[in-house]
């Protein structure tokens, strides 16, 4: 089984496209988790309308912002495994298929990424823009985990969750967890669309517009608690 974990927030104008896309792959025993943080546009009239009883949809009580809406998804997934999505993008057609081939043989996949902008593909992929490696410390200093990208079995969820408190990167966060605990395999095809625009919660492939001091506090905090969750568990 399969659980496909989205966090929505205001995203009627891409939603369709991108849902449409998934389920296409889905069997009929899959499940698309979709938690919503206090859409104020047409977000979930549209999943409802798309009635489709795969499509799971979670309304928080309350703004949990991106990362802990997309973690009030993953622990409702009931899966084997489990891929994230952004809200936004478009999966290739056979990205189901070839990331369940590779966890055939690891725990974690992460592929590489078309950059659709403005309605046009980018020269450059988003391997390409992060000097995508594995390497725990080399994906500390320059993440290569975007979660749109991932898809893990669902043994690893007991590592990552609950994600710690003021987490500033939660994609970064599991993959380097999973770099210190399980196997990992990048697949060089480019299985989405990652779609840049002015709403997104963030922008991978673009460079960072915060201050240096703030990234390096970022890292900091998230080293910190990959290795106390590291030491407690241990």
């Amino acid at each position: 089984m399969i659980s496909v974990c989205i966090p929505t927030y205001n995203g009627e104008k891409y939603l369709v496209e991108q849902i449409q896309s998934i389920l296409t792959q889905l069997g009929e025993s899959d499940e698309i988790i979709v938690s919503d943080d206090l859409s104020t546009d047409s977000s979930i009239d549209i999943l409802q309308n798309l009635q489709d009883s795969r499509i799971r949809i979670l309304r928080n009580s309350k703004n949990l912002g991106p990362i802990y809406n997309l973690e009030r998804a993953l622990a409702e997934a009931k899966g084997d495994f489990v891929f994230l999505s952004d809200q936004d993008d478009i999966w290739a057609p056979n990205k189901v298929k070839k990331s369940l081939e590779a966890l055939e043989n690891a725990d974690l996949v992460l592929h590489n990424a078309f950059i659709l902008k403005n309605g046009n593909r980018e020269d450059k992929t988003l391997f390409d823009l992060r000097n995508s490696k594995k390497g725990f410390w080399k994906n500390w200093v320059k993440n290569s985990y975007i979660g749109c990208c991932m898809a893990f079995r669902a043994s690893i969820l007991k590592d990552i969750l609950p994600f710690p408190p003021k987490l500033p990167m939660h994609d970064q966060w599991i993959g380097l967890r999973a770099e210190q605990l399980y196997k990992i395999k990048l697949l060089p095809q480019c299985l989405i669309d990652y779609r840049i625009h002015d709403s997104n919660a963030t922008q991978s492939s673009e460079k960072s517009k915060h201050s240096f001091r703030q990234q390096l506090s970022w890292r900091y905090h998230l080293l910190k608690a990959v290795f106390k969750r590291s030491s407690t568990r241990s």
